[in-house]
């Protein structure tokens, strides 16, 4: 079973600026799938959904198989922002805190997370890589496949998530 999520924001044009709103199988190795990425037929898949802000969005739908859940996670990320001549780089998902950033080669200084939750920004311009740990607030839900669909047991699954925001 492999799962592709469609993200769609409810106003015309799109989100406004600065919302954000996305969703992936959750591959942490202590997370709720235990590492797994790959799932059989009449398996359960967990999924996170990450949201800025004041955005909000419906109850996650599938095209086959069941979805429940919906709880309040805490997940701890690392990722590997690239500076290329500026003070200004992007977090993946909007934080919650900074727990830890380690330049790999060249310091920009102490960084400082932005309003937005998403942008980092270092105390000098300049050409670098920081790797940053943070925490980032999720809602966690489980997707239930069924054993076949349409007599395949090996198909896709799509999820669809719509949001919305002020």
């Amino acid at each position: 079973m492999l799962s592709s999520f469609q993200i769609s924001f409810g106003a015309a044009g799109g989100a406004p600026a600065g919302a954000h709103l996305s969703a992936e199988i959750d591959g942490r190795a202590a997370g709720l799938n235990g590492g797994m990425m790959s799932f059989v037929p009449g398996g359960a898949a967990w999924f996170l959904v990450f949201t800025s802000d004041r955005v909000t969005y419906s109850r996650p739908v599938s095209s086959s198989g069941v979805i429940e859940g919906g709880q309040s996670v805490s997940v701890s990320r690392t990722e590997d922002l690239v500076f290329g001549g500026t003070d200004t780089a992007s977090l993946s998902v909007p934080a919650q805190s900074i727990t830890s950033v380690v330049w790999i080669g060249q310091s920009l200084g102490d960084p400082a997370l932005g309003d937005d939750r998403m942008s980092i920004t270092a105390a000098a311009s300049g050409v670098a890589i920081a790797r940053v740990t943070y925490t980032a607030a999720a809602e966690a839900w489980r997707l239930t496949s069924p054993a076949s669909v349409a007599g395949l047991t090996d198909f896709p699954i799509l999820v669809y998530i719509l949001g919305s925001a002020p």
